[in-house]
């Protein structure tokens, strides 16, 4: 698999290259990120890595670039941020169909970028997402993510019960102390007046 790396942080480039390289990934590393776009549809990356520390105005730019379809691959992009992001830059960033996002580039931070290029799930992991019908946020905890399948326990029951089997949730976070994942699901269970939900991640 070919991933472009954009970024102009020695030592993120240096670990993150050496990770990649060590599970069989072919990386090219660009850091300059307009001269990337440039090159983006003859590189045809299955993957993009941008670190947005290094072009805090020009990834959004890139991520909208890439997104339009113009190379035959639309690439996975994924974000390197060296901080947590509050509510309102998930949302952002998920409304730029961003694939995920890691903030370290120690061992867990780079497995987590792993795992978010090719959709490995951690347990680790908890659950936000916008409920369809109100538009709050529902929060709570995972019991357990097998196969796809989340056990859900939302800390307000109130926040789902209207809800009914077969809604689509197409705002989903999955959020660990590493990365952001984002994802759809839909619910296939609900136990005990919504006290616990079964999520079915597609």
């Amino acid at each position: 698999m070919k991933v472009l790396l954009i970024a102009d942080e020695e030592d993120f480039i240096e670990k993150a290259t050496a990770k990649l390289n060590d599970n069989g990934f072919d990386v090219i590393t660009y850091r300059w990120l307009l001269k990337a776009m440039d090159n983006v549809e003859e590189i045809a990356p299955e993957v993009i890595i941008v670190s947005a520390a290094s072009y805090p105005r020009h990834w959004k730019t890139l991520v909208s670039f890439v997104q339009t379809g113009l190379s035959k691959i639309v690439p996975k992009v994924i974000l390197y941020i060296q901080r947590s992001l509050d509510d309102e830059e998930i949302k952002k960033t998920e409304a730029l169909n961003i694939c995920g996002i890691f903030n370290s580039i120690d061992e867990n931070g780079l497995n987590e970028m792993l795992d978010l290029i090719s959709d490995k799930k951690s347990k680790d992991y908890s659950l936000i997402f916008t409920n369809p019908k109100t538009g709050a946020f529902v929060t709570g905890k995972i019991l357990s993510y097998e196969n796809d399948v989340i056990s859900f326990e939302p800390d307000l029951p109130a926040s789902v019960s209207a809800l009914p089997e077969d809604q689509k949730i197409t705002q989903a976070t999955l959020k660990n102390k590493n990365s952001i994942k984002y994802i759809s699901a839909k619910i296939v269970s609900k136990i005990n007046n919504s006290q616990k939900i079964k999520l079915q991640v597609i």
